[in-house]
């Protein structure tokens, strides 16, 4: 490949040059000012819309984004808003771990305890599976005690187990946009590795 004013030419990243690097870096730098991170993640939420419903009532998308209106529209912070917009869109492909995954992908910009209720959500959505014939609705009572519990029984509660609803007035993507945008545009907290969000309930 001939080198070119938009692209590195090597073919092994033993081989790139400084002006390769420069390439990239100007590149790299462009994307992140034009685009950001919330600006892919809105890609990939839009990508779902026709993802099909799998039995539910309305598919991960709509359910999504009925989940970021519920919280909006109760005047949460714009944190829990994008948590909610996110929350199950890994699970297409991560199945019943579609928390932990989200959270992978959003823990850089979440607080602690926004970052434990993603990774957690799962299991705490079991008390509302009723009549489930194979999931134990009380998942969640091993974290009895967790500072974070209460509010991530809320989240749940509230704003999650009650957004598959066809009829509810949901917003569109575009309402979230500049949510997302304003989000991630601010400072990021201190970094939250996921071993600092303790699965189990602290020794008193």
């Amino acid at each position: 490949m001939n080198p070119s004013p938009d692209r590195a030419a090597f073919r092994a990243l033993a081989d790139a040059t400084p002006e390769d690097w420069a390439i990239i870096d100007a590149a790299e730098r462009a994307h992140r000012r034009d685009q950001g991170p919330g600006a892919g993640l809105l890609k990939i939420l839009a990508s779902l819309e026709h993802f099909p419903c799998l039995g539910a009532p309305i598919n991960v998308y709509q359910h999504c984004l009925q989940t970021a209106t519920r919280v909006l529209e109760a005047g949460e912070d714009d944190e829990l808003v994008v948590l909610a917009l996110f929350h199950d869109m890994t699970e297409p492909f991560s199945d019943n771990h579609h928390g932990l995954v989200a959270a992978q992908l959003l823990a850089p910009w979440l607080s602690a305890r926004r970052t434990w209720l993603l990774v957690h959500h799962v299991e705490f959505q079991a008390l509302h599976f009723a009549h489930h014939p194979t999931r134990d609705r009380h998942e969640r009572d091993p974290y009895r005690g967790h500072p974070y519990f209460d509010e991530t029984a809320e989240f749940c509660a509230r704003y999650d187990q009650n957004s598959f609803d066809p009829d509810y007035p949901t917003s569109t993507l575009a309402r979230f946009e500049p949510i997302v945008r304003r989000f991630f545009a601010g400072p990021a907290p201190a970094p939250v590795r996921l071993t600092d969000t303790p699965s189990t309930t602290p020794s008193t």
